[in-house]
């Protein structure tokens, strides 16, 4: 019964790290970039209908929300997703800010 409880705690890790986290992310992620592309066609669209001339181009379509669903949802095309994808973007704006905020010299300049 002891050897059950803990591969079952064993592999209840492995699920967590290795689908439901990269779920997460892959659905936090994927949301804000289709509500950011959202908000950006709603404006480039207002901006060509009322110049009246111009050409939209919409930046997302249906299949595109369906396939970061798909992938998001997939095992192992998730923790990809998540890697390479999600990620990046979303990380490389903390450590922007991080780097901001510890953006001291070691060596106080001189004023001159």
């Amino acid at each position: 019964m002891v050897d059950f409880i803990l591969n079952f705690e064993y592999n209840g890790v492995l699920a967590i790290a290795l689908y439901w986290a990269p779920l997460l992310l892959c659905a936090v992620g994927y949301t804000h970039r289709t509500w950011v592309n959202y908000q950006k066609d709603v404006n480039t669209r207002g901006v060509v209908l009322l110049a009246g001339r111009g050409y939209y181009c919409p930046t997302d379509r249906i299949g595109d929300i369906l396939g970061r669903a798909l992938v998001s949802s997939l095992p192992i095309a998730n923790l990809w997703a998540a890697c390479f994808d999600v990620a990046p973007r979303m990380f490389s704006k903390f450590f922007c800010w991080l780097s901001k905020v510890f953006n001291q010299p070691l060596v106080p300049p001189i004023d001159g």
